[in-house]
């Protein structure tokens, strides 16, 4: 099975790239999906993050607010390494379940769509890293425009997830996402050309 990493910014465009290639066949994996997942109903995961940040980041219902959680990682780089280190193991345990799950039923290829790929070190559970790529000036301007944000709020995430340009520089395929949507596409049609043709 080929296991495509695919991973980009905020505001690059990736959900967008996410959805084109499921619409094309290819099974996406959902690294921010498995996330809300485990936050809502793993047991385990919820335990060890009340101890480790206190019940303040759970709402009235019992569970982990994400928007207090979100206020908490993205202003303390501490804090978020410390998430990291209990959420990782599980989303990897996951993600690696549902490619086993996918490779049983005879799949040929499947995407990990994984926000934070590269400075998680997922890479090394995929035979391709892709990252869907825009100057910076345009992701903050696209995040700004999309998510109601304050700028510092805005640069807070963006540093958070590493610069687009140093993970172009890594990157088996970069998706060039800074003009129309039919540019984008065509670039999509040659890379999927190149998969077919690899897989068949």
């Amino acid at each position: 099975m080929l296991t495509i990493g695919l991973t980009g910014g905020i505001g690059s465009g990736k959900s967008t790239v996410a959805q084109w290639l499921n619409k094309h066949g290819a099974p996406v994996l959902d690294a921010d999906k498995t996330v809300h997942r485990l936050l809502e109903s793993d047991s385990s995961t919820l335990s060890k993050l009340v101890r480790e940040f206190g019940s303040g980041i759970l709402g009235e219902n019992g569970k982990v607010d994400r928007s207090k959680l979100g206020l908490l990682i993205f202003s303390d780089e501490d804090a978020r390494k410390r998430l990291e280190r209990i959420v990782h193991p599980r989303v990897i345990e996951c993600m690696k379940a549902e490619q086993t799950a996918l490779r049983d039923t005879g799949a040929k290829l499947c995407v990990w769509d994984v926000p934070l790929l590269l400075e998680a070190r997922f890479e090394k559970f995929v035979d391709e890293v892709w990252v869907v790529w825009v100057p910076r000036k345009l992701q903050i301007l696209r995040v700004l425009e999309r998510d109601k944000l304050s700028l510092s709020e805005v640069e807070a995430r963006i540093a958070a997830q590493g610069s687009l340009d140093e993970k172009r520089q890594l990157a088996d395929v970069v998706i060039d996402n800074s003009g129309s949507e039919l540019e984008t596409e065509r670039q999509l049609e040659i890379i999927w050309e190149r998969i077919f043709n690899k897989l068949n």
